[in-house]
């Protein structure tokens, strides 16, 4: 029997990962109404209308935890809430201070993630990725952080 049978599972306790690079992904839902400015008369995003958005995040770390986790999914519930409480059934141009397009609504959304979920788990952003249809998205990819 070879020395690299033993790496075919990895030993309890081990992170598992030997050199691989592993991300975790969570998707949430809402519903909300927006309308772009400084587009030319008449353009489709000049008007108020409305999209299913749907927003992703994206996670990794140098080690798994637990049971293999890079992060516990139920840990990411402050985020759900925070999507739900400021931006389901709301005008997009009624609470965000920037033009509500999905590429600012992406850096918008890794911010505060960053800022208020980051810090209280093992895992950390690498995008956010937002969905105003299903053959468009916007994502925000975090640069290398120490």
């Amino acid at each position: 029997m070879s020395g690299h049978q033993a790496s075919a599972g990895a030993p309890h306790g081990s992170d598992g990962l030997n050199g691989f690079h592993v991300e975790i992904s969570k998707h949430f839902t809402f519903e909300a109404a927006h309308h772009l400015g400084g587009l030319p008369e008449g353009h489709q995003c000049g008007r108020h209308h409305g999209h299913s958005y749907r927003v992703e995040v994206r996670l990794t770390a140098d080690k798994l935890t637990g049971p293999g986790f890079i992060t516990d999914f139920g840990e990411l519930e402050p985020f759900a809430a925070y999507i739900k409480q400021s931006f389901d059934h709301r005008d997009l141009n009624e609470v965000l201070n920037v033009e509500p397009t999905s590429e600012l609504l992406a850096v918008h959304l890794a911010r505060w993630f960053i800022e208020h979920v980051e810090p209280a788990i093992p895992g950390r952003l690498v995008a956010v990725v937002v969905s105003e249809t299903a053959k468009t998205s916007a994502t925000c990819t975090v640069s290398e952080r120490k």
